[in-house]
């Protein structure tokens, strides 16, 4: 059984098995009671803005949206359907590795387990993935990846034995949407000088400008200057007009050293410097090396630092020792990871004795009595969820399961209902 690799960014959910890859960029568009997702929603993204959702990733929980979106409650249930839409088209894989970015908090990664859970895939492993996008030849440096609405940089430490994330910074206001925004800006004001007319004028002209961006950055590379057809208008654009989008990525980097590698996204956009681009096939490649010894039996943690091949250091040890998740709420702080590494499961030793639902602890007993419908209770002394209730309850833990629960464990049913696994010292 081969195995397949999520890759996760909020501007697209890549899905890979090393030959079919499945991309769908992490947008979605309401329209009556449907939503839509991927290259379809990006479609509406200037005709029926107020209708379009971008980020949902980045922000994934389970508070309720501020306003009506389709039937989706919240981002969950968003990220829900668009995950069980992409891993359908690969007839569901069961062996399944996460390629997250160093951002995404710990709450957010046990969320995720969960959906993916419900859906029925179990992932084997979490990799940091500034970890496999940065070649680790090249020496030390920065990973720069392209996020809809921030830009994540990734400080990773290169040495004779090791390769580390070391520290994780996430920028608002420079994501891939805003360098779109500031292309677009560039064409129209373009486009007005030589024809005077305004893409912008109306949704449908400059959503058509929006859609012609890609290909039309990808034409910019090794020469001055591309015509654009937009509708019967036509208009020329220079590099050097659009340049401002490197411009705005140097501000960030300033005078950092080192190696930088950069997302396939980030590179269409002219004027930015770098030594490595990162594809799906350079992050799936570099996974599959991380984990060719990785046994499914191993603990799930979240994989940050590896030992460098060559180096001296067995095969388990350099595909097993995880970096903890130290994540914080503010965007624009710096994230140090631990110096002591410890797994991604719950620090908590003891056996769980409540189930805290709406501040209310309900001690756990052999019988689902005090449970409020969760179907926690004891069996052998171990807390577990009833059978049932299995179908309606998902566990949101990585060290916890229907069978066996732990501190910490949270559990989501299907109404929307939430609770948490707690201790109570007596």
């Amino acid at each position: 059984m081969s195995r397949a690799f999520l890759d996760l960014t909020d501007t697209s959910l890549t899905l890979s098995d090393g030959q079919r890859i499945f991309r769908s960029p992490g947008i979605a568009f309401s329209q009556a009671n449907e939503v839509v997702f991927g290259d379809a929603a990006f479609a509406q993204l200037k005709r029926r803005p107020l209708d379009v959702r971008t980020d949902i990733l980045n922000q994934l929980s389970t508070a309720p949206l501020s306003s009506t979106f389709g039937n989706a409650r919240h981002t969950a249930d968003l990220i829900y359907e668009h995950l069980k839409g992409l891993l359908a088209s690969m007839d569901h894989p069961e062996d399944l590795c996460l390629i997250a970015p160093g951002n995404f908090e710990q709450a957010q990664l046990e969320l995720l387990l969960g959906i993916l859970d419900s859906l029925g895939a179990s992932p084997a492993a979490v990799v940091d993935r500034a970890l496999l996008a940065h070649p680790t030849h090249l020496g030390s440096g920065i990973n720069l990846n392209l996020q809809w609405r921030q830009l994540v940089v990734s400080n990773v430490t290169v040495n004779a034995n090791q390769c580390r994330v070391e520290k994780v910074t996430a920028v608002p206001g420079i994501g891939y949407l805003d360098l779109l925004e500031l292309c677009l800006e560039e064409c129209a004001d373009a486009c007005i000088d030589q024809t005077r007319f305004d893409p912008r004028r109306s949704a449908e002209s400059e959503q058509t400008l929006l859609d012609a961006l890609p290909d039309l950055l990808a034409s910019l590379e090794g020469r001055p200057e591309v015509s654009v057809e937009l509708g019967t208008t036509s208009f020329k654009v220079s590099r050097s007009r659009l340049e401002k989008a490197g411009q705005k990525i140097a501000s960030v980097i300033g005078n950092k050293t080192g190696v930088i590698s950069i997302d396939e996204s980030l590179s269409m956009f002219p004027g930015i410097r770098f030594d490595a681009v990162t594809s799906i096939d350079s992050l799936t490649a570099a996974a599959a090396d991380l984990l060719a010894d990785h046994r499914s039996d191993e603990p799930l943690t979240r994989i940050s630092n590896r030992e460098i091949a060559g180096a001296g250091a067995s095969a388990d040890e350099s595909t097993t020792t995880p970096a903890a998740l130290d994540m914080t709420s503010e965007p624009t702080t710096a994230i140090e990871r631990q110096k002591n590494e410890t797994p991604l499961v719950d620090t908590q030793g003891d056996q769980p004795t409540h189930v805290l639902i709406d501040a209310v602890a309900h001690r756990i007993s052999e019988t689902d009595t005090q449970g409020a419908g969760f179907g926690v209770v004891y069996r052998d002394g171990i807390a577990c969820i009833d059978g049932s209730q299995r179908d309606q309850v998902s566990v949101l833990s990585v060290s916890g399961s229907h069978d066996r629960l732990t501190v910490g464990s949270r559990l989501y049913r299907n109404d929307g209902k939430e609770a948490v696994l707690i201790f109570v010292e007596s």
